[in-house]
């Protein structure tokens, strides 16, 4: 027997995507984390945020209790917030990034590994639950 979408799982694991993605945009760069106590070992206050979202998110799409199709479509949604974020927040074009030309194409290619997964959820051979 086929369980339903459970929608409600979709939706919390969007809305913990855009929690995610607001880290990396709204938070300073210039907020540090001083380890020692005297400047020596700085880290990052968006790096550490971002690597614990990661792994909430992570183990919520792994360990949900959930059908896999749910799992898969949260997952598809999420990894869809995320390649918006890039494409919508990173800057490409300024000078200072030196890393824009490669960002740029992973960001091409994660698009069309987008377009894949979604193309799975509107094909036909979904059969209704």
């Amino acid at each position: 027997m086929n369980s339903p979408l459970e929608i409600r799982k979709v939706i919390l694991g969007v809305v913990m995507a855009i929690v995610w993605m607001c880290i990396f945009i709204f938070l300073k760069d210039s907020i540090v984390i001083d380890w020692a106590g005297d400047g020596s070992n700085l880290t990052s206050l968006k790096l550490v945020l971002g690597v614990i979202g990661l792994l909430v998110v992570f183990c919520y799409h792994l360990f949900v209790n959930a059908s896999p199709e749910t799992k898969k479509l949260s997952a598809t949604a999420t990894l869809t917030i995320v390649w918006l974020s890039l494409i919508l927040f990173y800057p490409f074009k300024d000078p200072a990034n030196t890393n824009g030309g490669a960002v740029g194409f992973f960001a091409l290619i994660g698009g069309l590994a987008v377009v894949v997964l979604w193309v799975r959820f509107f094909s036909d051979e979904l059969v209704a639950a």
